[in-house]
């Protein structure tokens, strides 16, 4: 992969910091060539400790940090995959966006659920608390196939006109049936 952008996501409860910081050094460290978008959202701890990781990096030119943004669809139309925590939210916005997901610290319950789910249909990689981020960040970079199977695999499964499908059974149930 030559000059890709990678979107990391650290909301307010996000992805535990230790993890998150781990993330963020080892795509610093191991692949000098990618952007990085990493995102703090509403945790101010977590953008201090990123803004010192790249300064201490000096890796200011192609890591940029900025706090929570209403701007995700924008940054994710520019970025090759996402690592994140697979909520709803999030793990919808990656499909419609046709973005590989790699998932680190689902929650308990429905997010492990979605983590199942999106790697059974090959959207994703989940790097476990076991697992060590930089090997599996590696292995993922050096399968040149992997990411754009997980891409076709996100375009098959996204559903980008769900809500208005959902309008039209309601209307035509509706119609139907009136109350």
């Amino acid at each position: 992969m030559s000059k890709s952008c990678y979107f990391l996501q650290d909301g307010e409860f996000g992805l535990g910091n230790k993890t998150t910081i781990m993330v963020l050094k080892s795509l610093i460290r191991l692949f000098s060539k990618l952007q990085v978008i990493a995102i703090s959202g509403k945790n101010p701890k977590m953008k201090v400790k990123f803004e010192e990781l790249v300064k201490n990096t000096d890796s200011q030119e192609r890591i940029k940090v900025l706090e929570y943004t209403n701007k995700v669809p924008e940054l994710m139309s520019i970025s090759s995959f996402v690592i994140t925590k697979p909520g709803g939210l999030t793990s919808t916005e990656s499909l419609t966006s046709h973005l590989p997901m790699v998932i680190i610290n689902p929650i308990p319950g429905q997010e492990e659920e979605n983590a199942e789910f999106l790697v059974e249909k090959g959207v994703a990689v989940w790097i476990k608390k076991k697992d060590n981020v930089a090997r599996a960040l590696k292995m993922l970079y050096r399968d040149t196939q992997k990411l754009p199977l997980m891409k076709e695999n996100a375009i098959v499964l996204a559903k980008p006109n769900s809500t208005e499908d959902i309008c039209k059974i309601l209307l035509e149930n509706t119609k139907k049936n009136p109350v």
